[in-house]
Order: C-alpha cells, then structure tokens, then sequence
C-alpha cells in the first residue's frame, strides 16, 4: 500500500520580501492583506498581498503556500484530480467527483493538469537515473494508439531493481534507432548484460555473451512451432517426423534446463541436417536456429525471462492505456508512463507535492 502525500494550503501568510526581479531583499508593502476565494476540499479563501521593491519598483504578489499564480483551484484540489485520473476515473466522473468534493474543476483542466504533472515527473525520473547503476538492461516494445494512428513505445528497465530508466517513442522495428538508444543508455548506466526478445533489432548492440534472449519468448515461440509441425506431420502420416517434434517439446520442456546444447538436440540436428525440401525441410531450419540460440537464452536464476519490463509496461502504461480511446500528443504519450511510476511509490510513499 502507497502512502500519497496531498500538498496543504497554509492559512497564514509568510511576509517573503525578495524581490522576483532583482532579488533585493527588502521589498516593502504595497498594498494590505486581503482574501480570496479558492477552490479546495477544506479551506475556501487564502490571504494574499502586494509588495514593492524599492530597488526596481517591480510590484509582486504574496500568495499563501498552496495556491499558484492565477489558479483558482489549489495544489490539493489539482493533485486530487490528478491521482485520481491515474487510478482509474475518466475526465467526466473526476469532473462529478471534484464537484462532489466542493472544488469544481472541468475535464479540460484535470487533463491539463496530468499533461503538466507527467512532464514534471518525466524530468525528476531523469535527474534520479544520472548517477544509476544497472547491471542488467530489459528491453521491450509496445504499441500506442494516438490520435487515430498507432505509435510505438521502447522502454528500458533495470531487471535487478524492477525500476524504469528510459522511454522512447520509436518503433521496434525501427532497428538504426533501436540500437542507437540501447547503446546510448547502457553506456550511462553501465549495464553489462542486455535481455530482450529475439527482435532482429537487438541483434549487434553487445558483445555476444553479453545479449540474453527472454526465455519465455524463446520457449514460446520454438514450442509453438513445433507444435504445428507436428500437427502437420500426423496430418501427413510421418511417424518419424511425428516422434522427432514429440521428443523436441519434451526437451524444451524439461528441467532444469541444461545452460549448454543437449546432445539429444544434436542428434536430432545431425537428422534433419540434409533435408531441403517438404516438412523434413521446416524442421531442419528450426532445429539449427534452436541449436544457434540455446546457450544466448538467459539463465539467470532469479529472472530468467523478460518480465520485470512486462510488468512495468503493464503497470504504468498498458493497464491504463486499455480504457482510454487513445492519446493526442507524443508529449502525453511518453509522460504518462514517467508518471505512472511516479506515483507507484518508492519505500511506500507518493509525495505529490513535487509534481503539482
């Protein structure tokens, strides 16, 4: 469970006499105390005053801590717009819902309000990540439905401490940029080790003891073949084709999992090695690529696949994404997931002061 922690509005007024402008300090007073209506959940006016600087005679306003220039709604009224939004309400029930509370505030300003709070959690993700050190990079993409059209997501996460570090809006298939941004990141966060998927466009980026390949993909993907092959062969009447595919998913079933390739595996290799043509030609194809790939599949005991960047996907964008009818800027797009992980906590606290 997260702990929020909701800005306050002060009651008092604090005499502040530095001058904006010229930063003098010994502004004086230009005009008395006065009130102002507000909208907030417990206080309904704040005191506010004009000073002077004798210095420039720049005049400035004093607000109550709470309260930003030219806002009718306070910093508590906006982050509960916010926080709400994230967990789940749409624009119009969060407009029902402030009303409710006694702050009205339209749909139109919550949505201005997470836009402004996912670009401000955008920047302090990334002054935490400057000093970083990860030993492990997870890499995945995602689709994005904006405004109409479909975008793609790329986002980089640090297996070990299951945190974001990075998202950027390119696609997967994109590889000269894909390689560009790995590369770029793991040099500033000194990763050693690279997972992904088996996506041509992570291929190259390390060293090739450095690259594992997400086990769940691999066995998904291989078991998945030789299913269908082997569907193909009882259809064709190949018993030895049959017992072939039999043994294969019995070997990628098994476990442990050896980290080196089986010799059962090779010997089916050694089998099918001369084939060129029909069924036994399919099989041959995906028995040498399962004999190139076995020993790059991560054997990493604690997280063998890639799910530590499925689970902060989910979590701070897919979740969220899937009730929504799209996106209508590239800027949105990218700050929501900085937000969303934002407000996921760290040691059990959300202190939404920072982004309001």
């Amino acid at each position: 469970m997260v702990r929020y922690v909701l800005p306050s509005v002060e009651t008092e007024l604090k005499l502040e006499r530095q001058c904006p402008h010229c930063r003098h300090r010994h502004g004086v007073v230009h005009s008395g105390p006065h009130r102002r209506a507000i909208r907030d959940t417990k206080v309904s006016s704040v005191v506010q005053q004009r000073l002077k600087c004798p210095r420039c005679g720049t005049t400035w306003t004093l607000r109550s801590a709470g309260v930003q220039s030219g806002c009718q709604r306070s910093d508590r009224a906006i982050a509960l717009g916010v926080l709400g939004y994230m967990l789940g309400l749409s624009y119009r029930s969060l407009e029902m819902f402030l009303w409710a509370l006694g702050c009205p505030s339209g749909k139109s300003s919550v949505n201005r309000d997470v836009t402004t709070a996912g670009q401000k959690a955008r920047s302090l993700h990334r002054s935490a990540m400057k000093h970083l050190r990860v030993n492990v990079l997870g890499v995945d993409g995602t689709g994005a439905a904006m405004a109409g059209q479909d975008a793609g997501l790329l986002f980089l996460v640090d297996v070990g401490n299951q945190r974001l570090i990075r998202v950027e809006m390119v696609d997967e298939s994109n590889a000269d940029e894909v390689r560009r941004i790995v590369r770029e990141v793991m040099a500033k966060v000194g990763a050693t080790e690279l997972r992904t998927d088996e996506h041509n466009s992570y291929e190259g980026i390390v060293p090739e003891g450095s690259h594992r390949l997400c086990l769940t993909h691999w066995l998904k993907s291989k078991g998945k073949r030789a299913w269908d092959y082997l569907q193909q062969a009882q259809t064709e009447d190949r018993p030895l084709e049959v017992r072939s595919m039999e043994e294969l998913r019995a070997l990628l079933r098994k476990k442990p999992r050896s980290p080196t390739v089986p010799e059962e595996l090779l010997r089916l290799v050694r089998s099918y090695i001369y084939a060129r043509k029909g069924l036994p030609w399919k099989i041959n194809k995906l028995l040498q690529h399962i004999e190139r790939t076995w020993e790059k599949v991560s054997s990493d005991p604690v997280d063998p696949t890639n799910n530590v960047t499925e689970q902060i996907i989910g979590l701070t964008f897919k979740f969220r994404s899937k009730t929504m009818r799209g996106f209508k800027s590239k800027s949105k797009v990218q700050a929501h997931p900085y937000l969303s992980f934002y407000l996921r906590g760290q040691d059990k606290l959300c202190d939404l002061r920072k982004i309001v």
